[in-house]
């Protein structure tokens, strides 16, 4: 009684430290998930002081099943203090999904529980130092994930203590619980082996030396011959499911990736591994001509190169879906320095290969086995620094801003061992990456180098981290950050990262089944999953899919009001994409005027080139266009994309002055996204020189570029990205034009080698 006292304690203890973590403080996989660990010892001890007492009585086979059943029993019933606990917690904390979070809760702790209590039993029955056996048999297990992660490609593991592994990325929506449910089965499976295997073992190690044990044992009972054919069934059945752990996509070795994939090409630095779903064979030799060209500025910057024969194998996936299938990650594209991995998909090669090459190259001087520092910032930070940002604005622009509007809190813990994961993606990245820049540019790469395994600061500077950090601040407050507003600052930096949102799995559940809806045209649904999951938790993403799914129903006054709903002190009120709808609406509802004033206050706010884009485009059409007919088929409508084409084509035919060449100009982004490069190209590059909106004849031009680029025809490309130096307003992006003209020239010299 003593013992299930203080195991009771402990679980209290555990369950209300955990109820004061954010993401842990409410029935979900996460509290679940970390539960699952002391669930494990602390079912597998308390099992094993119960059978020292029961294996000095002479108990028969019937008495043994009934003890079993009482050690599951104590176990589970234990189990109900945490499930109280954290439940009750809900009248603080709100859980989206009380029915999920019970179904997270059975399939975790309470499947590890049964385990760990046929483990233990089994293990006890062979030694006395059965504790000992038992916690290095769970810690075993538990390093599987460990070995998995460093051995293979994939981020998700599948374990019978934890049940189910993620991996450490910036994806919410967790996988569907069918192969969580699947594995378990075979967790379960697990246990009953070992229950059966100590029925069959318990009455015989006193009786039979070990050299005889075995043989004997099947020999003597006949009445045993169920029970063994139970082991054999189970062996089997489990055998059976480690050796199809692939095509049941419960594991996927790096050979598995490669042949779904299907092609295989090489360069001088690169291994390529793409599906002809993505590439062509001509598309994938630009593919690795595009890489050696990154890969020779990562190495210039970094003043490091690859040992010799020794080439970084890059995955390109052709869709999210298929990359989350394959290493467990849908939206976080990842780098793996310790085996010179890149994994990423066909669409967000430009964005972010040279980022995550960073990572690799960088590997160089990290800490031994992993290539990489042990504090996060450290990785994130160079990898921004060295591929230096081509948007709007610089991070040291944007984190002069922080500093301006007191948005800057203390720096120092971003470098902690877990100070970076709790910040916002996006502040967090930013404020490593100008930190980091910035004493590479003041005290050189080589110092840098050595501060970066392990971020001791005083002994490769001689100074604190806080001493640089004052240097860096003095340093920010002399760039003219003027033209970035308030509001752009609180939008994209002081949002709440998953540690502080609220349900952050069961919302992006629902959000991921509200895009689904919208896919197929189902509106009604995708506005009821979308505002479900707004009354759960606020965010911009759910409001977006609502607005967006009244806009498709023509319901312009309701999103009107959805936005005047919102609180005044909301930051929705200031998010772009929000704005953004919110003309739409305005423009739909008939008041043009007041849609116009709401694009040209999108525009001010400076928040991405895209977005500066798109609200001058609308503001021009709002402007010269009557009815709100173009709004409704172009932007929200459903029409082929041959339909799309058509009536872009004779809307530009139709029209004169400043319309046709608005029109053209999406004709060309029509023709871009279709696939037709070299046609969008020549339609981008005839509306150049004609907007009275600089942004609009900048943007012309580059993607004029960009068209002709993607078209092969580098040489006119070159042009293109040429004739943008003449719009150019700051730096950033005159040195990211040079680097595409010097791309165009570096891929021209490799294809006609």
């Amino acid at each position: 009684v003593t013992c299930v006292r203080s195991e009771a304690l402990l679980y209290l203890i555990i369950a209300v430290a955990l109820k004061q973590v954010p993401l842990f403080n409410y029935l979900g996989f996460e509290f679940s998930a970390l539960l699952t660990i002391p669930v494990a010892f602390i079912s597998g001890f308390l099992t094993i002081q119960f059978l020292d007492d029961h294996l000095t009585k002479p108990l028969t086979r019937r008495t043994w099943l009934y003890v079993v059943m009482d050690y599951l029993t104590v176990n589970g019933m234990l189990l109900l203090i945490p499930l109280a606990v954290i439940s009750a917690n809900a009248l603080v904390v709100k859980n989206c999904s009380f029915t999920q979070g019970l179904a997270y809760y059975f399939l975790l702790p309470v499947c590890t529980m049964m385990f760990s209590v046929a483990l233990a039993m089994l293990i006890r029955l062979f030694t006395k130092y059965s504790r000992l056996f038992f916690s290095f048999t769970v810690l075993l297990v538990l390093s599987q994930i460990l070995f998995i992660t460093y051995t293979e490609p994939q981020l998700f593991s599948y374990n019978f203590i934890l049940g189910y592994f993620p991996g450490i990325t910036y994806d919410e929506q967790l996988s569907d619980l069918t192969m969580l449910v699947l594995f378990r089965e075979f967790t379960l499976l697990a246990a009953l082996l070992c229950f059966v295997l100590f029925f069959l073992f318990v009455g015989a190690k006193k009786k039979y030396r070990w050299g005889i044990f075995f043989p004997v044992r099947i020999a003597i009972r006949q009445g045993d011959r169920m029970l063994w054919s139970v082991v054999a069934l189970a062996s089997f059945t489990l055998a059976f499911g480690h050796f199809s752990r692939h095509s049941l996509h419960i594991m996927h070795t790096a050979e598995d990736i490669q042949q779904g994939l299907g092609k295989r090409t090489e360069s001088e630095h690169f291994i390529l591994y793409y599906s002809k779903d993505s590439y062509s064979a001509e598309q994938a030799r630009v593919i690795k001509a595009e890489a050696e060209f990154h890969y020779r500025k990562v190495i210039e910057r970094l003043h490091e190169r690859l040992p010799e024969k020794k080439k970084i194998s890059l995955y390109i996936y052709p869709s999210s879906a298929a990359k989350k299938t394959y290493i467990g990650t849908a939206n976080t594209n990842i780098a793996k320095p310790w085996r010179r991995e890149i994994h990423l998909t066909a669409d967000s090669f430009e964005e972010t290969f040279r980022h995550e090459l960073v990572h690799v190259v960088a590997g160089n001087f990290g800490l031994p086995i992993v290539n990489a520092s042990a504090r996060m910032a450290m990785n994130e930070g160079v990898a921004v620094a060295i591929d230096w940002s081509n948007e709007t604005f610089s991070p040291h622009t944007y984190c002069a801003a922080l500093l301006r509007d007191s948005a800057m809190s203390s720096i120092e813990p971003l470098f902690s061992y877990t100070g970076f994961a709790t910040q916002h993606s996006t502040l967090a990245y930013t404020v490593a990456g100008s930190f980091s820049k910035y004493i590479i540019d003041k005290h050189g790469i080589e110092l840098f180098k050595k501060v970066f395994a392990t971020g001791n600061f005083m002994t490769a500077y001689g100074t604190s981290l806080s001493s640089l950090v004052g240097e860096w601040k003095q340093f920010l407050a002399t760039i003219d950050c003027s033209a970035i507003p308030v509001s752009t600052v609180r939008t994209m930096f002081l949002q709440q990262s998953i540690f502080r949102k609220t349900c952050a799995r069961v919302t992006a559940q629902r959000n991921a089944n509200a895009l689904q809806a919208i896919r197929v045209k189902n509106y009604v649904q995708a506005e009821q999953e979308f505002s479900a999951s707004f009354d759960d938790a606020p965010t911009a993403f759910a409001l977006r899919g609502v607005m967006q799914s009244l806009l498709a129903q023509k319901k312009y006054d309701e999103a009107i009001q959805r936005y005047n709903q919102l609180d005044k002190h909301s930051m929705l009120k200031e998010n772009p994409v929000i704005l953004l709808l919110l003309g739409d609406a305005l423009w739909g509802a008939g008041k043009n005027s007041e849609a116009q004033i709401m694009y040209s206050e999108i525009q001010a706010l400076q928040y991405s080139s895209a977005f500066t884009e798109t609200a001058a485009l609308r503001n021009e059409l709002c402007s010269a266009l009557k009815t709100n007919h173009f709004l409704e088929w172009y932007a929200y409508g459903s029409a082929s994309d041959s339909l799309r084409i058509a009536e872009l084509q004779q809307a530009m035919n139709e029209s004169r002055g400043q319309m046709q060449f608005l029109f053209q100009y999406l004709l060309a982004k029509e023709h871009y996204r279709q696939g037709h490069f070299e046609r969008a190209g020549t339609l981008f590059a005839n509306t150049a020189g004609f907007f009275e909106e600089p942004t609009l004849s900048f943007n012309a031009l580059m993607h004029a570029g960009d068209s002709f680029y993607r078209a092969g025809l580098y040489e006119q490309a070159k042009a293109m990205y040429w004739q943008t130096k003449n719009y150019i307003q700051d730096s950033v992006a005159e040195e990211y034009v040079d680097e595409r003209i010097a791309l165009c020239d570096f891929v021209l010299t490799t294809m006609s080698e």
